[in-house]
């Protein structure tokens, strides 16, 4: 347990902090990033604002697998309710989604498909990082309670699977904890493990551009930068997996994408802590957290109590 106390602090704060940093890059292209802040020192010197919906819906899943492990969806729809705050910047999909819950709809029904269309939005993604701490040992039971837990706001198959993709990723972080890791081996781990096509095919694409070591604008046109699943979760996974060793760096080639910023760094950072460990992260970065209803001591303790399980 206490070798994996600081890699699950890691992952929860690191969440918190690329949540915080992205709003600086909110929507913003890569061009523009790129003229606001020409190195990377600037990037590092940047102070975390305010968290958004992403770290609220990570506390509240990592919450209810605290007291169910093994998932209750009715307890998770009452701790994301209990956790609501809409001006943290919550998408349609998932305001929708809470509203139905909110108005008594069972948590099974709260995410169905509008007009013939579910959810595929990438907020089930971002908020699936403790999903791989908890069962980073067991992918089976890992994947069913990702999908499980997604379903609730996003019932859409790319909304579902990105959840998997990065609960996948958060699992093989913490695995390779202290160790070097590949990232061709890390992609081809992912997609020997996902069920949808259109995935496979971002993996496959993400390994392509980790070995070029691809500008910013050239992996926005390939895997995109936007609030989509398929558009944003294998662009974390690459930002990560292309500096492995270093929290700092993960999170600028995150920022320097621009785009859905707060959700993308959030991933981002969210493997790099799982993999590095709370100690990776930059001592500033974690100084400039909001300190509110949720802040780094209520993140440490939360982090700490999922490693007990």
């Amino acid at each position: 347990m206490s070798d994996l106390v600081p890699h699950f602090e890691g992952c929860l704060v690191g969440v918190m902090v690329g949540d915080s940093l992205g709003s600086w890059v909110e929507n913003a292209s890569p061009q523009l990033v790129a003229h606001r802040y020409p190195t990377d020192a600037e990037l590092y010197a940047l102070r975390p604002g305010a968290y958004g919906s992403t770290t609220e819906m990570t506390v509240a899943l990592a919450e209810s697998l605290l007291a169910h492990p093994e998932f209750d969806g009715a307890h998770f729809a009452a701790r994301l309710l209990a956790r609501y705050h809409d001006v943290r910047g919550y998408g349609q999909g998932t305001t929708l989604a809470l509203s139905r819950l909110r108005a008594g709809v069972s948590w099974q029904e709260a995410g169905a498909a509008q007009a013939g269309r579910g959810c595929y939005g990438n907020a089930a993604a971002a908020r699936s990082a403790a999903v791989g701490l908890v069962h980073h040992g067991d992918v089976a039971t890992l994947r069913w309670i990702a999908e499980e837990a997604a379903g609730i706001t996003h019932t859409h198959s790319h909304g579902a699977e990105g959840a998997v993709v990065l609960a996948l990723g958060v699992a093989i972080a913490l695995d390779a904890r202290g160790g070097e890791l590949s990232p061709q081996g890390f992609f081809e781990t992912i997609a020997g493990e996902v069920q949808v096509r259109e995935y496979r095919s971002h993996l496959e694409m993400a390994a392509s551009l980790s070995e070029r070591r691809a500008a910013p604008a050239v992996i926005v046109e390939r895997l995109g930068n936007n609030q989509t699943a398929l558009g944003s979760v294998v662009t974390a996974l690459l930002c990560f997996a292309g500096h492995a060793d270093s929290f700092a760096d993960a999170a600028a080639a995150a920022l320097r994408l621009g785009g859905n910023a707060s959700a993308i760094v959030a991933m981002t950072l969210a493997l790099s802590g799982a993999h590095l460990g709370i100690d990776g992260i930059p001592p500033a970065w974690i100084e400039g957290l909001e300190s509110s209803e949720i802040s780094f001591p209520s993140m440490q303790r939360l982090a700490r109590s999922l490693a007990r399980l």
